[in-house]
Order: C-alpha cells, then sequence, then structure tokens
C-alpha cells in the first residue's frame, strides 16, 4: 500500500510528525506545495498534516478543495496545536474547518511551540498576547504560566496519537491486502 504524506507547517512540529508517520508506515512525505497531487496520483492512503492557528488548520482548504479527485482513498488529517487535546477541542476544529461534510479521519494533536520559530509580525503579536493574558490581575493559573512561553519553548511530541494514527494506516493497509 502506497501511503502519502503530506504537511502544512510553520515551526517544524507539524514537519516532524509528518516525517515521523512517513518512516514509521514506509510512505513518503512532501510538504503541501504546488505540484502536490502528482504526488498522490497513485496513493492507496493519504494523510494530512496543518498547523492550528486562530482555530484553522493551515493548509486543509487547498487540501481539501481538490478532495474529489481523491475521495475513493481512506484520509487521514493531524491538526496540531499547542491546546492539549480535548473532546471539546477536537470538536471545535472539525466544526470550524467544515470537516464534517467530508469521509475523513481526523486527530487533534499537541505540538510544541517556541516564539523565536515565528516570523517577526507573528513572534511580536504572540509576545503582547501572552504579556497581556500572564499579566491579568485576575489571571488563572494557566494563565500566569503562558508567561512562561516568552522565555522557554515548549516541547511536546503526541507519541500516543501518532500511534494510533500509525495503528490505523497500518489496519487499512491489512484490510487493502485481504
Amino acid at each position: 500500500m502506497k501511503t502519502v504524506v503530506l504537511y502544512k507547517s510553520r515551526t517544524g512540529n507539524t514537519q516532524r510528525y509528518a516525517e515521523d508517520i512517513a518512516r514509521r508506515v514506509n510512505g513518503e512525505v512532501y510538504p503541501l506545495k504546488k505540484g502536490w497531487l502528482k504526488k498522490i496520483e497513485d496513493a492507496d492512503c493519504i494523510v494530512f498534516g496543518g498547523y492550528v492557528q486562530a482555530g484553522i488548520i493551515a493548509g486543509l482548504d487547498d487540501f481539501l478543495s481538490e478532495f474529489e479527485r481523491f475521495s475513493d482513498v481512506p484520509i487521514l488529517i493531524f491538526a496540531v496545536g499547542m491546546a492539549y487535546p480535548t473532546k471539546e477541542g477536537r470538536q471545535d476544529l472539525i466544526t470550524g474547518n467544515l470537516l464534517d461534510m467530508y469521509h475523513v479521519r481526523f486527530y487533534q494533536v499537541q505540538g510544541g511551540f517556541d516564539l523565536n520559530k515565528l516570523g517577526l509580525f507573528n513572534r511580536l503579536m504572540m509576545k503582547r498576547t501572552l504579556s497581556a493574558m500572564a499579566g491579568k490581575e485576575d489571571a488563572t493559573a494557566a494563565e500566569r504560566s503562558l508567561g512562561d512561553l516568552l522565555n522557554r519553548p515548549l516541547a511536546v511530541y503526541d507519541h500516543e496519537k501518532i500511534d494510533k494514527i500509525v495503528s490505523v494506516i497500518n489496519t487499512l493497509s491489512l484490510e487493502a491486502k485481504a
């Protein structure tokens, strides 16, 4: 079974997950850039990963704009964000990105955060936002902890979720062989 993993990454977290998934299923991995449709022409399984920014999965619209071309193969989508994955957060991503309109398997994956890997504009906006949240007079403990992100990166790797994605791909491969 040929598995192709496409991704859209800004700081490297999504790319790291995509490369790990591809390696573990002996698949191919590519960034979602011009010409990506050629990469999936003979794929038996397609995986797409994008980072989450303001509730939107980066690159997803481009990927799904061609959905009809490859909707006959299994599609897995994962979204990488700072937030700890929850049932409510997952549902918000499904609804906010209109994933309930498509027949896909969806996974919410926690990623890391490194302010220094952002572009200047995004870095300045995040510094301002994190400082404001952490410095509020009535800030919760969680909001105060966001201030820590100003000085040190958050390194997270969601082994459990990646193991689940790999397991699903392997099961699909076995079913295809049967």
